[in-house]
């Protein structure tokens, strides 16, 4: 008989395949346990424990099925053996509560991990140049709105681009390759702080896919501006500086990385709009 411990914020395919190789114990971390992760909370998914074992139930796939907390999990753990996923929470977990016990950690994916993506500290603090005309603060309202349409819990993006103060695009970041598919294993942009591995996303930024977009519909970029309600980051700033964008206007956000350099570069102006 296998004995189960694991973190799951939400069932799919991937989770009731692990079950079903490893029918025996299931044992849930509990909310106490996963608080000690606060990225965790940024995942909108996750169900409690209650609420996995609940769904769990009917599916008959274990001899029991217990929700461990702080307070009970030398009580509930006393086999020695235990399979867990191999992921970062499997492992802190491991490592923090179960140094008497043997641990078989199987490769299996079921959700983004800290163990499945790569992390990128520096950043920078430039200066900006400042508008409040109205007609900046026109557009930049309209590239908010539009950011409200993301579906991304992490961050909603709005985006457009602009000539001869006429808007050309206008989008948001959206999810690829489908709507919703963060919604299954989550984004693994969210094991991360904010500006950290910000390309690491099941997400396409809304400044790209307007660059790409024009490419598709044969719009010419030269001498346009782009309104961004949030800073672009070191990969979009690439794509913007050659895409013959000459203004980028943002209302929040902070340079990482070498971004402003890329655009100052190329001698793109850059513009914070205060709305």
């Amino acid at each position: 008989m296998t004995n189960i411990i694991a973190y799951v914020p939400a069932l799919h395919r991937g989770y009731l395949n692990f079950f079903t190789k490893n029918k025996g114990k299931l044992f849930l971390l509990g909310q106490d346990l996963i608080l000690d992760y606060p990225r965790m909370e940024r995942d909108i998914r996750a169900l409690t424990a209650e609420e996995i074992k609940m769904a769990l139930e009917p599916f008959c796939l274990f001899k029991s099925i217990e929700i461990i907390t702080k307070d009970n999990l030398k009580e509930l753990l006393t086999d020695s053996d235990f399979v867990m996923p191999d992921e970062d929470i499997s492992h802190e977990f491991a490592e923090t509560y179960l140094n008497d016990k043997k641990i078989k950690f199987e490769s299996v994916f079921l959700r983004w991990d800290k163990h499945s993506t790569l992390k990128n500290k520096e950043q920078v603090n430039p200066d900006r140049q400042i508008s409040n005309k109205e007609l900046d603060l026109e557009l930049m309202k309209r590239a908010l709105v539009e950011a409200e349409k993301s579906s991304d819990w992490w961050r909603q993006i709005g985006a457009l681009i602009v000539k001869d103060q006429k808007i050309l695009l206008i989008g948001h970041n959206q999810a690829m390759p489908s709507e919703g598919i963060h919604n299954i294993v989550g984004d693994p942009r969210s094991n991360f702080d904010y500006g950290i591995s910000f390309e690491l996303s099941k997400f396409i930024h809304a400044e790209a896919g307007l660059i790409a977009r024009s490419a598709k519909e044969g719009i010419s970029l030269d001498g346009t501006s782009i309104y961004v309600t949030t800073f672009p980051c070191p990969v979009c700033a690439k794509s913007i500086a050659v895409s013959g964008i000459k203004k980028v206007y943002y209302k929040e956000g902070y340079a990482l990385l070498d971004a402003e350099d890329i655009l100052k570069q190329f001698e793109i102006e850059i513009i914070k709009v205060e709305v």
